[in-house]
């Protein structure tokens, strides 16, 4: 079993590990597989282990594959609704984020780690109640850029962020259309970095304007 090819046209039915680095096993004619994912876009987006020597870099997950359901206890970790509460959390943390591992930062943000879709994107899945997505934005260089969160139905007002955080700024629009932005400027003691939150409308952004996304950016003070 030398020849990747053996292996990524075969319809292999994946079990799921919890592992954020090596979330994928098998077993295949009384061989050990895993599957290890990548820091992309620096690296492939995953590499195919056979009985613990790397086989094979893979850039797409193979058509034949079957993803595994994610575990029960990783499913508990994306039950909580996103709240204003649950962000100041997130942003605290990712003022204090040191890894340039994605499935560290998810770990830390005490969320499962994200799956790479076929172009790279790293989305935690599935999103938390009330979310169309959260992804997360790795830099090849510097590890965690920002976390980003849409809603599937917009709840949180701008009243809601300004009574957790604080009064917030309007930014400028670059064009006609472009959404309302607000922001916030989160800081923790000791921490090496600052976070800048920024939420989205689509409407002036008045006490009552509901965010419809909320983004998370790791800053320098």
């Amino acid at each position: 079993m030398t020849d990747p090819t053996a292996l990524t046209e075969r319809p292999i039915a994946w079990e799921h590990s919890g592992d954020g680095e090596f979330p994928y096993h098998a077993e295949v004619d009384g061989r050990a597989l895993t599957v290890r994912v990548n820091d992309f876009p620096a690296e492939p987006v995953y590499t195919l282990i056979v009985d613990g020597a790397e086989l094979a870099d893979l850039d797409d997950w193979p058509r034949p594959w079957r993803r595994p359901p994610l575990p029960t206890h990783l499913l508990d970790l994306v039950a909580r609704p996103v709240t204003a509460e649950l962000l100041g959390t997130w942003a605290r943390r990712v003022c204090g984020v040191t890894t340039e591992h994605a499935a560290e930062v998810a770990d830390l943000l005490g969320l499962p780690a994200p799956t790479q879709d076929e172009l790279g994107r790293l989305f935690v899945q599935p999103s938390p109640p009330g979310t169309a997505w959260l992804q997360l934005f790795m830099n090849d260089r510097a590890g965690l850029a920002s976390v980003e969160v849409r809603f599937a139905e917009p709840s949180l007002t701008r009243a809601d962020l300004d009574a957790c955080f604080g009064p917030s700024a309007n930014l400028p629009r670059v064009h006609w259309d472009s959404p309302h932005v607000t922001a916030h400027r989160i800081t923790t003691p000791d921490a090496p970095l600052s976070c800048t939150l920024f939420a989205s409308f689509d409407e002036a952004a008045g006490p009552a304007s509901r965010a419809f996304q909320i983004s998370l950016r790791r800053d320098h003070h």
